[in-house]
């Protein structure tokens, strides 16, 4: 049932193309009096205007078209069809007389909506034809709304016929306008911009289908990425009719693409991360052993020039091991693997310990290192000890590195304080050579060096970029001063909160750390699979004390089956060998064996660096670490902290 159409509702405009004036009156009579029909008439007595009209307002303003088939400037069947091939969407009710009703009939099957025999309709058969119009209009807008917002157009075409249609979307998707839509004629043009559609309808004429992705080109210049689905059909008349789907697939496209490259991102991150730790290994430990070897070199009877050789080969891998640590530490902040931890700390020992460390190089440059803390600063701090000292370790380092007299000092000031925490600056000067205005832009990127004519500095150029990177991502910011041949003033500001404890942690130092005199009589397990390292590890400890039984397996298999044969007072464990690796080989001790073997405490002895970064070798029930390559006294201090503890 057809409701009564709203007063409100905007009238349907029916185009008559009419030459007959008392005809046209008369159909504008019919529609009038129509209660069915909101309707306003648009009259035009030739072809040419009513063309005009539509080029000028657009076909979808128009319901329908009552189209006379003689007209001034056309005559018979050639006037539907130079409508149809300008516009092929158009509702079209031809008007022929009644000796023209077969070629009513053949007007439809071309491609019109209906006809109508002038005399012989009345009223009611106008109103029904127009309605199926109307309501065919509202389908029509509703697919090409559907198209729209799935961005889906269609096409037909069949250029023996001279004929070509396409969805307003297709127009969109190319980048043109639907209101000017494009003629078979103008289809088969070079250049057209739908010249890709005859590409894909030539193909499909050979292979009956075809279906590709590919990029096309919109007038404006912007690439879209599209679908594309074309049937080929051949028709009675032995012509072929170019129906097919595109649909616009850009965004899905660009959503794949960045996948992909994620993915590729991901997988290059995690290649590198394991190419860089594999790399690290098998570094650090030939190091281990250069160092080991030059230790135990320094303690036999040498003269003053073979003494010089062993401090240089000693020198020149500390520097190769600072480089390594240093590309370490840059894979572990660009693979985003930094995680800041909160714990409680003592400011001044963790001062202390970095002067301890750093001393030995400013005496042999004879530079006055010292620090000094605001006292208004609480000593017990809750923040990254670790970050903190590996930026202070950095600044430090390269204080030391570009000062030939003076001093390097660290100021610590307090820049504000609230309920629960404090904003401290640290400040690291020196006497230096400074650095220049124009290279102070750069002193923070990676591999940057200062040139200096006649001097070359040892390093990577990254000790800076790491220290800026640290403190980032603590959510401070660093900045530095200079002035050529004054020195610089490196400075970062972090927020610190509040300790509530004063019972941390301490770090083991000789100090703590109770001494084992050099005849203590105990044995140790050490699980090492690589020869010269087990060799300098036994020799160094023989060496510190003289009754120690060094047991040694090459992997975690012999170590279990020798701690089935003898207890042992402590096991340095290295975590990477064959047949069973350090990691499975001490959870099976912890437990497998019984008290007391299975809580004897093992060390971790390993070439892999990331273990410093955390505590996750706890997890493994491991008591501690040592870094390869290792300092003597470092591991001495560790063993007798262990066995006293112990004990």
């Amino acid at each position: 049932m057809i409701e009564p159409h709203s007063q409100l509702e905007a009238p349907h405009k029916i185009l008559l193309i009419e030459d007959d004036l008392n005809y046209a009156y008369l159909v504008e009579l019919m529609l009038s009096d129509s209660q069915q029909l909101n309707c306003s008439i648009i009259h035009h007595k030739t072809l040419a205007d009513g063309i005009g009209y539509l080029n000028q307002y657009g076909a979808r303003e128009v319901a329908a078209v009552l189209l006379d088939l003689s007209l001034p400037d056309s005559e018979g069947f050639d006037t539907l069809g130079k409508l149809i091939q300008r516009f092929p969407n158009l509702n079209i009710i031809v008007l022929t007389g009644l000796d023209d009703k077969g070629l009513g009939v053949q007007a439809v099957r071309s491609g019109a909506q209906d006809f109508l025999v002038k005399g012989y309709f009345d009223d009611g058969q106008l109103a029904k034809a127009l309605r199926y119009s109307i309501a065919r209009n509202n389908i029509l807008r509703r697919l090409e709304e559907t198209q729209r917002i799935a961005r889906i157009g269609h096409w037909e075409c069949s250029p023996q016929d001279h004929y070509f249609t396409a969805s307003e979307e297709t127009y969109r998707i190319f980048g043109l306008s639907p209101q000017r839509p494009f003629s078979c004629e103008e289809l088969m043009e070079p250049n057209c911009p739908f010249s890709i559609l005859l590409q894909l309808q030539s193909e499909a004429q050979e292979k009956g289908k075809v279906q590709k992705d590919l990029w096309i080109n919109q007038k404006d210049g912007e690439r879209r990425y599209i679908a594309a689905v074309c049937t080929a059909n051949r028709l009675s008349n032995g012509a072929f009719l170019f129906n097919g789907i595109i649909q616009d697939i850009t965004e899905r496209k660009q959503a794949e693409e960045l996948k992909k490259a994620r993915d590729l991102a991901q997988h290059t991150a995690k290649v590198r991360e394991q190419f860089i730790a594999g790399i690290s290994h098998e570094m650090r430990t030939p190091m281990n052993a250069i160092l080991g070897l030059s230790n135990l070199l320094g303690q036999t009877h040498l003269d003053e020039e073979q003494t010089g050789y062993v401090q240089s080969i000693k020198q020149s891998s500390e520097v190769l091991l600072g480089i390594i640590n240093d590309i370490l530490q840059v894979a572990t902040l660009q693979n985003n693997k930094i995680r800041i931890e909160k714990k409680e700390f003592q400011l001044s020992l963790l001062l202390n310990n970095l002067v301890g460390v750093m001393k030995h190089k400013a005496l042999e440059k004879g530079l006055a290192f010292s620090t000094e803390i605001d006292p208004s600063i609480p000593d017990i701090l809750k923040g990254d000890a670790l970050r903190l000292n590996q930026v202070l370790y950095n600044l430090v380092g390269n204080a030391l590195k570009f000062t030939d007299n003076g001093f390097v000092k660290i100021f610590i000031r307090l820049q504000e304080e609230k309920e629960n925490r404090v904003r401290l600056r640290f400040d690291v000067k020196d006497s230096g050579i400074g650095i220049k205005e124009n290279e102070l832009k750069t002193i923070f990127e990676a591999f940057a060096r200062v040139p200096q004519s006649g001097r070359l500095y040892e390093g990577t150029g990254l000790g800076l970029p790491i220290a800026k990177s640290l403190v980032e991502v603590q959510g401070g910011q660093i900045e530095v001063k200079s002035t050529p041949g004054k020195g610089s003033c490196f400075s970062f500001s972090l927020w610190l909160e509040k300790g509530t404890s004063a019972q941390i942690p301490k770090a083991h130092t000789p100090e703590d750390t109770p001494q084992l005199p050099a005849n203590a009589v105990f044995r140790l397990l050490l699980v090492e699979d690589h020869k010269l390292n087990q060799a300098v590890a036994r020799k160094t400890l023989e060496k510190k004390w003289k009754n120690i039984e060094v047991l040694v397996a090459e992997n975690g298999e012999e170590a279990i089956h020798l701690l089935r044969q003898k207890p042992v007072d402590i096991i340095l464990m290295d975590l990477q060998m064959p047949v069973r690796d350090g990691y499975s080989t001490t959870k099976y001790i912890r437990q497998q064996f019984q008290p007391p073997l299975s809580e004897v405490p093992i060390l971790a002895m390993t070439a892999h660096a990331h273990i410093s970064q955390d505590e996750s070798f706890r997890k493994h029930g491991l008591d501690d670490f040592v870094l390869k390559p290792f300092e003597p006294e470092q591991l001495f201090q560790k063993i007798e902290y262990y066995l006293t503890h112990i004990a």
